[in-house]
C-alpha cells in the first residue's frame, strides 16, 4: 500500500527534483541574488499572469483537446475592456471597472463557445478550428487598433497588478491562488472533473457511459477561455495597456509547463500540483538567467525549449509507458 502511495507521487517528487537541480545551480552561481527577499517577491508577482492562463489551457489538455486562440482571444477581449474603460473616464472608477472586467469575460465565454462548436458539432480538429480563430481575434484587435496599444485604463486597476497586501502578498499572486483553488475543487469534488478525466482519456468510452461530450467540450472550451481570460486582465492592469501583439510568447510557454507537468495533450491524465510546480521552476529559470549581465535573456527560452524535447521525447518515444504511467493521476 505504501508503494502504490509513492508510485502514486512519482512524478510529483521528480519534479521536485529538478526544482532543487534549478536551485542548487543558480545558489551556486548567483546565491547572493538569489536569495534575497525582493528577487522572490518579483517571482511572486511576474508568474501570476500567465500562471492563471496556464490553468485555463489546463482544462483543455486533460479533456483532450487543444486550445491555441487563448491569448489572441484574450487580447481582443482586453482591447474592448480597455476602450470601454477608457471612454468613462468620469463615471465611478469601481463600477466601469466591474462592467469592463464583465464585458471582458463574456467575449471569452463567446469565444470559448465558438471553439467548442467547431470541434464538437463541426468535428474540426482542434489546434486547425483553434488557430484559425486565433487568427480571427488578431485581425479583429489589429484592425480596431491599427496594431497600436489602448491606454485609459483607470488609476485603480492599473494599482492591481503592482500593489502589495500586507506589504509583502503581491495581488496578482492572490488572484493565482484563488484561482488555483477554484480549479483544484472542480478537478478533484465535483462530477465535471470526474467527466472531464474521462473524456479525456476515452471519449467513445464516455459517450456509451451517457456523458454529453459535446456538452462536456463546449463547456470546457469557455472555461478555459475565461480563465485565460483573467490572466489577460492581470497582465494590461500589470501594463497598464492593451493590444494585439501582447503575451504571445505565454503561448508556447503555456504548453511548455503543461507538458513538463504531465498534462499532456492524449488527454486524461495531469495532477494541478504538478503544474504549479512547473510554472514556479520555469519562472526560476527566468529569473536566473536575467541574473546573469551577460547573457542574452533569450537563453531561458533555449532552457525550456530543451525541457520541452527531453519531455516530449519521454512522452513519445521509449519512455511514453513510464511517462503516462506516472501522469496518469487526478489532481
Amino acid at each position: 500500500m505504501k508503494h502504490k502511495s509513492l508510485e502514486k507521487y512519482s512524478y510529483t517528487f521528480m519534479l521536485l527534483g529538478l526544482m532543487a537541480v534549478v536551485l542548487l545551480f543558480f545558489t551556486l552561481t548567483k546565491g547572493a541574488m538569489l536569495w534575497k527577499g525582493d528577487v522572490w517577491l518579483g517571482i511572486a508577482m511576474q508568474f501570476p499572469e500567465y500562471g492563471v492562463v496556464t490553468l485555463g489551457l489546463m482544462f483543455c489538455f486533460i479533456c483532450g483537446k487543444m486550445d491555441m486562440s487563448f491569448m489572441a482571444l484574450g487580447n481582443f477581449a482586453t482591447i474592448m475592456a480597455v476602450r470601454y474603460m477608457a471612454g468613462r473616464a468620469d463615471s465611478p472608477a469601481g463600477g466601469v471597472i466591474l462592467v469592463g472586467i464583465l464585458i471582458a469575460l463574456a467575449i471569452a465565454a463567446c469565444g470559448g463557445l465558438i471553439n467548442g462548436l467547431l470541434v464538437a458539432y463541426l468535428d474540426i480538429p482542434p489546434v486547425m478550428a483553434t488557430i484559425a480563430m486565433q487568427l480571427v481575434w488578431t485581425g479583429l484587435s489589429v484592425a480596431l487598433t491599427n496594431g497600436n496599444t489602448v491606454k485609459g485604463l483607470p488609476a485603480l486597476y492599473t494599482e492591481i497588478g503592482h500593489k502589495y497586501l500586507f506589504g509583502f502578498l503581491p495581488v496578482p499572486l492572490l488572484i493565482f491562488l484563488v484561482i488555483f483553488a477554484i480549479s483544484y475543487f472542480l478537478l478533484q469534488h465535483t462530477v465535471y472533473g470526474e467527466k472531464l478525466y474521462m473524456v479525456g482519456t476515452n471519449i467513445k468510452a464516455a459517450e456509451f457511459s451517457a456523458i454529453n461530450t459535446k456538452r462536456m467540450v463546449i463547456g470546457t472550451y469557455i472555461l478555459c477561455d475565461v480563465i485565460c481570460c483573467i490572466g489577460c486582465l492581470i497582465m494590461i492592469s500589470t501594463l497598464a495597456s492593451a493590444k494585439a501583439d501582447y503575451g504571445t510568447s505565454y503561448v508556447m510557454r503555456c504548453i511548455l509547463i503543461l507538458v513538463l507537468a504531465g498534462v499532456l495533450p492524449d488527454g486524461g491524465m495531469g495532477r494541478i500540483w504538478n503544474v504549479l510546480i512547473a510554472i514556479v521552476t520555469i519562472q526560476i529559470i527566468a529569473t536566473g538567467v536575467n541574473m546573469f549581465s551577460n547573457l542574452n535573456t533569450y537563453y531561458a527560452s533555449l532552457i525550456w525549449g530543451a525541457l520541452l524535447i527531453v519531455v516530449l521525447i519521454m512522452s513519445t518515444g521509449a519512455g511514453s509507458g513510464l511517462m503516462k504511467r506516472f501522469t496518469r493521476q487526478k489532481a
